[in-house]
């Protein structure tokens, strides 16, 4: 990838406290974008890491399921550069469940995962079918494609669900160059798997665990300049567990 493909433009990362928004907040960073990072939690520690990297970052406390909350946040950053040109929605949660599970639970892994990912959507895209520009990539997970043995039958809806909503806004902002494409990453090392049972890593192709500058990676692609003519596409970051797309 060209270094500073990105230079000049603006980013949103949302979830980005920790893990893989941090990950991917950083990569976007390194290409030279001003990067908004978002989440509930502090994003402190991102900025930090992105700033000793001689990247620009700012730290923006949102809860993605307040549809205003998001609305203001897109507003703030039009204000400030003009443009919007790249938004990751990596906010999400993914509690232990079963296929019974619990309503109060599937209400709230669907708010945020789902609903949380479209008010994000909403709050940027007025500004990019204005500019005729953007790039919209949706973290998914594998179990859009195999369902989840561990997560509640609600985490694996709300991911296949945004595959869904990834193709739908790729169809629609096609004729305007916002491009919308998903990543589906596997097991993945961060603080939201800690708790969960690994499979051992013979079922793994690759044989590890994946990491999340491994998925940061895709994400920094999908983009940039490279990924110019991908929209609606599904890239599967699990080292060969799914193996179809």
């Amino acid at each position: 990838m060209n270094d500073n493909a990105l230079q000049g433009q603006v980013a949103l990362i949302t979830g980005a406290a920790r893990g893989i928004g941090a990950s991917a907040a950083e990569a976007l960073a390194a290409r030279g974008a001003t990067v908004y990072v978002s989440d509930v939690l502090s994003c402190d520690a991102t900025v930090a890491a992105i700033e000793q990297a001689g990247g620009v970052a700012v730290a923006q406390q949102l809860d993605v399921t307040d549809r205003e909350a998001c609305a203001v946040l897109g507003t703030k950053i039009l204000e400030q550069h003009g443009r919007i040109d790249a938004l990751v929605c990596n906010a999400g949660i993914c509690p232990p469940g079963s296929v019974s599970g619990d309503w109060e639970q599937w209400d709230q892994v669907l708010d945020v995962n789902l609903h949380g990912t479209q008010n994000t959507v909403a709050a940027v895209w007025d500004s990019m079918v204005s500019a005729r520009y953007g790039r919209i990539v949706i973290l998914s997970s594998m179990a859009y494609y195999r369902g989840g043995v561990i997560v509640g039958t609600e985490y694996s809806a709300s991911k296949a669900a945004l595959v869904g909503m990834t193709r739908h806004i790729a169809r629609n902002g096609g004729e305007f160059n916002i491009n919308c494409n998903a990543v589906a990453p596997g097991i993945i090392e961060t603080d939201m798997t800690a708790a969960f049972d690994k499979p051992d890593l013979d079922e793994i192709p690759l044989r590890r665990y994946g990491t999340a500058a491994d998925v940061a990676g895709p994400i920094s692609f999908l983009c940039g300049p490279e990924s110019a003519y991908m929209t609606g596409t599904v890239l599967n970051v699990t080292g060969g567990i799914v193996l179809a797309g």
